[in-house]
């Protein structure tokens, strides 16, 4: 190989390098910002309050009507998104939107194929907030901070989604429960006369322990109560493939007096 052929050749190496390692960089900070119509007046919210506005139909401080909006269910950004702000997977959130939306006599948030169909409506409608990729040009919304960030990381990595537990349904079948911890009633609560229903997502480790809880439909006097019931469950370990795997899902935990 001559000199020339050489230099060429490290040349071209380096180029590819280049590019592996930017391909890499931009799938590390992959991510979403939250952005709301610019004449909304709020500017931070936290993620329960977010997670609400999508989940349970809502007015803003203002008293304009909340309406939410969504990526396409295959978008990866509204799967980060959904799992970060939400504490869902997907299908469940979209579970519980249509179920809010049918108890209000409404239709649930619109899904949209790309950032500047969701910029666009959010620009529009006063009370509208939704969620965009890093990369979209966010000029005419505001982007609020959302526990006290703008912008919103999603980790892309292989070895996170092997991981990652699936979700409860269709092929995963519901896990037997083997023991059921009864939750504590908090004596405030008894006097105040509060019961109802508390839904808590849950990740189910792969020997069948609760490994994480989390508050998606709430009700403040019972949320402790029932995260401390919920971790002491335990559930007999899912096996897919002959292989056990953790498992996600939302269980219901009832408050009666």
């Amino acid at each position: 190989m001559t000199l020339s052929a050489r230099k060429r050749c490290v040349t071209a190496i380096a180029v590819l390098v280049v590019v592996i390692g930017a391909s890499a960089t931009a799938l590390a900070q992959d991510g979403y910002r939250i952005v709301v119509n610019p004449t909304n007046p709020v500017s931070a919210l936290s993620r329960t309050q977010v997670s609400k506005l999508f989940l349970e139909k809502g007015t803003w401080d203002d008293g304009a009507s909340v309406s939410p909006v969504d990526l396409l269910p295959t978008s990866p950004v509204r799967e980060g998104f959904s799992k970060d702000i939400l504490g869902l997977p997907i299908p469940a959130a979209v579970d519980r939107m249509r179920e809010t939306a049918r108890a209000a006599g409404l239709f649930p948030p619109p899904a949209l194929a790309t950032d500047r169909e969701v910029l666009a409506y959010v620009r529009l409608k006063p009370g509208a907030i939704g969620y965009v990729s890093l990369g979209a040009d966010v000029s005419g919304v505001k982007v609020v901070a959302v526990g006290g960030k703008t912008e919103h990381l999603i980790a892309a990595s292989a070895d996170a989604d092997a991981s990652a537990p699936l979700q409860v349904g269709g092929r995963i079948g519901m896990p037997q429960r083997l023991s059921q911890a009864q939750p504590i009633y908090p004596a405030i609560a008894k006097q105040g006369q509060i019961q109802g229903v508390v839904e808590v997502s849950i990740v189910i480790d792969a020997n069948g322990n609760v490994e994480r809880a989390k508050i998606v439909k709430s009700i403040p006097q019972l949320d402790k109560a029932a995260l401390d019931a919920v971790k002491q469950w335990k559930y007999a370990p899912t096996v897919v493939n002959g292989a056990a795997v953790p498992v996600t899902m939302v269980v219901k935990v009832t408050f009666t007096l």
